[in-house]
């Protein structure tokens, strides 16, 4: 006998193992935020129906996309303009804060994208794949996405990076750098925001195919970390939309 049960929230068990991602964000209940609360910080989900309860795994990623509450005010905390609770944006990893600037110089190049898109004047699948082959030819072969999903899950089932004694020096003056910076944010700068320095610094050592993470893997999680604020202790003001890596990127 089988029973087939609806879930009328976010189905964080099926994607164990992987990633949810979730649109809308802000326009989620009260009810299922709190799941969705339980499953980032017991990796688990409690399900009754039907008489039945049980714990379903929920060993996942998760990556949340919403609008601000009106206009984003870069004077008051990410709680405020989110409207969510504290404890549930210290479970994330990164927030990052994506700001849609009012500059001519991007807006003319947004809209004649667009515009040579419906006009006949380019092609934007055509494009794309000239510039990418452009980038092949000048640093090598671009792997399509069947082997980067095979090295993406190769390293995460090879490497487990422990981290130098170089990185740990980083983050943690990164950290304590943090604290004492004068608008920090209290939703946000907790023992949890070391712990997300740690996760990223050990991502980027996988990524780099490396059994240890070093200096060099603590320095790009720190950056990442900086870029995905509307301002910061060491970069200052910026807007994520314009960051972007070097040539030299690992340097």
């Amino acid at each position: 006998l089988s029973t087939i049960l609806r879930l009328d929230r976010p189905r964080g068990d099926a994607a164990d193992g992987g990633i949810c991602c979730i649109d809308e964000f802000d326009g989620i209940s009260d009810g299922d935020r709190a799941v969705i609360l339980e499953a980032m910080e017991q990796q688990t989900i409690s399900v009754a129906k039907a008489g039945l309860v049980t714990t379903l795994h929920t060993r996942t990623s998760v990556l949340g996309i919403m609008n601000p509450k009106g206009t984003f005010d870069r004077t008051a905390s990410l709680a405020v303009n989110t409207s969510l609770s504290g404890p549930l944006l210290s479970r994330f990893d990164m927030i990052l804060v994506m700001l849609d600037t009012k500059d001519a110089a991007w807006d003319q190049v947004v809209s004649s994208h667009i515009l040579d898109s419906h006009s006949g004047g380019g092609d934007p699948v055509r494009d794309s794949a000239a510039r990418g082959a452009a980038v092949s030819g000048a640093v090598g072969p671009l792997w399509d996405i069947d082997k980067l999903r095979a090295y993406v899950q190769l390293v995460k089932e090879t490497f487990e990076p422990s981290l130098t004694s170089d990185a740990e020096q980083l983050l943690s003056a990164y950290y304590t750098l943090q604290r004492r910076s004068a608008g920090y944010a209290n939703a946000r700068t907790t023992i949890r925001l070391l712990e997300s320095l740690v996760r990223m610094t050990q991502a980027h050592a996988r990524l780099m195919f490396r059994p240890q993470a070093t200096r060099a893997d603590a320095a790009t999680a720190v950056i990442i970390m900086e870029a995905s604020s509307t301002s910061s202790p060491i970069l200052g003001a910026m807007n994520a939309m314009d960051a972007f890596f070097g040539d030299e990127a690992d340097q």
